[in-house]
C-alpha cells in the first residue's frame, strides 16, 4: 500500500526546489511505496525537471518569501505588505489547507520551507519535518520589530515543527526545537563527473528567474577572453540581442551538470548555487546582496571556505568583468571536502521519522 507525503515548497525563487528535489527523489528510491503530494505555485515543467518521484501537484501559493525588484534587489515595504495580508486571518488558512490535503490521507508533511505547513500537520495530527537553510522568520525579523504580530504568528507555526533537517550554509533558525544537521545537499549524479572545458575561458552566468539580467550584458562583449553561457530558466530566447561571446543556455534540471563544461560561475549567493560550485569544486564570482539576510552567512563562508571572489558592485552592473574573474580563478582557497550524501541522510532521517510515528 502506498504512503502519501505532503511536500510544500516556497515559491520565492528556484533554490527551495533545488534543495528539496534530491532529498524527495532519493526518498523515492529508497522507499518505492511512498507518493508525494507537492504543493507549490513554481512552475509545473520546473517541478516535473527536479523532484523524479511519483507525485501529485496541487498548485498554489503557499508562502511569500521575499518580493524581488531583480534578481539581486529585495523590496522590503512590499514584502511586508504581501506577508501581512498573506498571514492576515491565519486560522482560517491553516483550515483550508487542512482541508485540502485531508482527502489524500497524507502520513507526514514535508516543507521547505512554507510556515503553514507545521501547524497544517498539526491539526492533521501527523509528524511535519522542515528541508531548509533559511526560514521566513528569520529573514523577516531584519525588517520587523521585536514582538511584531507576524513575528509571533511565523514563531508559533515553527514550534509546532517536529523536525529540521539542516544542511550546511544555513542560517541560525533558532525558532525550530528540535534539529538533525546533515552534509550539504544537492543532486549526487553530477558528484563524480569530470569536467570538459573548451580552449577559451567559460563562465556560467546564472541569476535564478527573476527577469531581465541586473547587470549590462552588452558590456561582456568588450571581456573577449571569455565566453558566457547565460542561463535562463524560461522556455524560450530573451528578445534582447546577444555579443558573439554570450549564449543564452537553458536549465534542464540540475546547473551542476552546466558547470562541468565551466571554468567558474558569475552569481549570487544563494544555498543551491553555491552547493553545486562545492560538489564541482566550481570557482566563483559573485554580487554582493547586502539588504537580504542570509547573505552575511553565506559571504563568510565563500570569504573562507571557497574560491571565490565578491565583485565590486560598479563593476558588476556595468559588465567590467575581467578582474573580477581572474581573481576568482586565482583565489587560492580550496572547498573542504564534502563527507557524504545530505540527500540520502536527510530522506533516511524522514523515513525514521515515520516509523517512530507509526
Amino acid at each position: 500500500m502506498s504512503r502519501t507525503i505532503a511536500v510544500y515548497i516556497s515559491g520565492h525563487g528556484y533554490g527551495h526546489l533545488s534543495q528539496v528535489a534530491p532529498v524527495l527523489n532519493r526518498l523515492a528510491e529508497l522507499h518505492p511505496d511512498i507518493q508525494l503530494l507537492l504543493r507549490t505555485d513554481l512552475p509545473q515543467a520546473l517541478v516535473t525537471r527536479r523532484i523524479l518521484a511519483p507525485s501529485t501537484l496541487l498548485p498554489g501559493a503557499v508562502d511569500i518569501g521575499v518580493v524581488q525588484k531583480n534578481a539581486i534587489s529585495e523590496d522590503i515595504p512590499a514584502t511586508i505588505e504581501a506577508a501581512r495580508e498573506f498571514y492576515s486571518g491565519f486560522g482560517g488558512r491553516i483550515e483550508q489547507e487542512a482541508d485540502r490535503l485531508a482527502p489524500h490521507r497524507p502520513v507526514a508533511v514535508l516543507s521547505d520551507i512554507a510556515p503553514v505547513a507545521f501547524p497544517v500537520a498539526k491539526r492533521l495530527g501527523i509528524p511535519s519535518i522542515a528541508v531548509a537553510s533559511l526560514d521566513w522568520h528569520d529573514i523577516y525579523r531584519h525588517f520587523l520589530p521585536e514582538g511584531d504580530a507576524l513575528l509571533t504568528t511565523l514563531e508559533q507555526a515553527h514550534a509546532a515543527c517536529d523536525l529540521l533537517i539542516q544542511p550546511p550554509l544555513s542560517m541560525p533558525m533558532p525558532g525550530f526545537q528540535r534539529r538533525r544537521q546533515v552534509a550539504v545537499i544537492v543532486d549526487d549524479q553530477w558528484t563524480t563527473r569530470k569536467k570538459h572545458k573548451s580552449d577559451k575561458k567559460t563562465a556560467l552566468v546564472m541569476f535564478g528567474g527573476a527577469g531581465d539580467p541586473p547587470f549590462d550584458i552588452h558590456a561582456l562583449g568588450a571581456v573577449d577572453e571569455w565566453q558566457f553561457l547565460y542561463l535562463s530558466f524560461g522556455l524560450s530566447p530573451q528578445s534582447w540581442p546577444l555579443a558573439p561571446n554570450v549564449r543564452q543556455v537553458f536549465s534542464q534540471g540540475s546547473t551542476a551538470a552546466l558547470m562541468h563544461d565551466c571554468d567558474l560561475v558569475v552569481t549570487k549567493p544563494g544555498y543551491g548555487t553555491l552547493a553545486e560550485c562545492w560538489q564541482t569544486c566550481t570557482p566563483l564570482a559573485y554580487a554582493p546582496r547586502e539588504d537580504f539576510p542570509e547573505y552575511p552567512y553565506l559571504d563568510t563562508w565563500l570569504q573562507n571556505r571557497a574560491p571565490s571572489f565578491r565583485m565590486n558592485m560598479t563593476d558588476f552592473v556595468s559588465g567590467n568583468w575581467s578582474g573580477a574573474l581572474q581573481a576568482a580563478l586565482d583565489c587560492p582557497r580550496r572547498y573542504p571536502p564534502i563527507p557524504a550524501s545530505g540527500a540520502e541522510q536527510a530522506a533516511k532521517l524522514i523515513a525514521l521519522t515515520l516509523v517512530n510515528r507509526s
